[in-house]
């Protein structure tokens, strides 16, 4: 079972790219990852408050929750389990840490999704995603416009 760690900003978006993904591939079945990285602060205050950072959960979208469940729903036969994970840190090791603790076997990075930073925290993972070593899966997908997205994304 495949393990694909994808990247988000909590946009609908990232969610619908993975339906590309998910139908690109045969019998198979995956866990899925959604994450967002944020650097680590120097504040000592903040570090101590870190295990109960709850603001980073307020930046999830009810558009995006529903857009998770509806993945799941339609690719219940292959998607095993949905996640949201944080990760803090900017460094390599860090970041290998973290894709071992979730056993990520894989890394899904569409080419026409732009990353936004939701916070002055937000650090682009890219920089980690391509220096990993983890196999990164592509498919190729047409830029999607505002008007599918809410009509395929219907609940």
């Amino acid at each position: 079972m495949k393990t694909i760690l994808i990247p988000t900003d909590f946009d609908e978006v990232s969610v619908h790219r993975t339906y590309d993904l998910l139908d690109s591939m045969k019998n198979e079945s995956v866990k899925i990852i959604f994450f967002h990285a944020y650097k680590i602060t120097d504040s000592i205050s903040d570090l101590l408050m870190l295990s109960r950072r709850t603001a980073e959960y307020g930046k999830i979208s009810e558009t995006f929750h529903k857009a998770c469940y509806n993945l799941q729903k339609t690719f219940k036969n292959k998607v095993d389990l949905l996640s949201i994970e944080y990760f803090y840190g900017s460094t390599m090791a860090a970041f290998r840490n973290f894709a071992e603790a979730h056993n990520v076997s894989h890394i899904h990075y569409p080419e026409a999704y732009q990353y936004k930073k939701i916070s002055k925290y937000s650090i682009d993972p890219l920089t980690f995603l391509n220096r990993s070593g983890i196999p990164v899966l592509t498919v190729e997908v047409e830029p999607v416009s505002q008007e599918n997205l809410t009509s395929e994304l219907c609940y």
